[in-house]
Formats: structure tokens, C-alpha cells, sequence
């Protein structure tokens, strides 16, 4: 697991969908090569990053649930050309 990150969100105590939202946010910001920690406890966020991971030029580091707190690595790819 990565120890340093770009950028750490702590969306605990939000409800679905507002972690994917602001984390999807937060990607668009990032250059690629950069690295975000994103932290939530919201059940249905799970389901809702990973579609977010699936549909962006990103690839997940690392997945882990700690404590009710699903915790996301997640590494800005280069975008994919046609």
C-alpha cells in the first residue's frame, strides 16, 4: 500500500452518491502519475467508486475496509486514445 499520497479525501459521514461525486472530482484534478487516498463509510460507495474507477483512466492500488471505513488507492492513469 502506498504510504504517500497527492491528495487524501476524508468523505466519512458522507452519503451515497456524494463520496463518488467529489471523487470523481478530485481525479479530474490530479496529473497522471499522481496518487489519491480516498476514504469513506457510506455502504453503497463501494459499489459506486469502483464504476468510477472502471469508466476513468485510473487504475486502483489498493482496497481495504478498515474499521467500517473502506479505504481506495487510486493512481491517475494517461488517458486511453482512439
Amino acid at each position: 500500500m502506498h504510504r504517500e499520497f497527492d491528495l487524501e479525501l476524508d468523505l466519512t459521514g458522507l452519503d451515497s452518491p456524494m463520496p463518488m461525486l467529489k471523487t470523481k472530482e478530485a481525479l479530474d484534478q490530479l496529473q497522471v502519475g499522481q496518487v489519491i487516498l480516498v476514504k469513506t463509510t457510506a455502504i453503497g460507495s463501494e459499489q459506486n467508486i469502483r464504476n468510477l474507477i472502471n469508466n476513468q483512466p485510473v487504475t486502483l492500488r489498493s482496497f481495504n475496509k478498515q474499521n467500517g471505513v473502506f479505504h481506495f488507492v487510486i493512481e491517475k492513469a494517461p488517458a486511453l486514445t482512439a
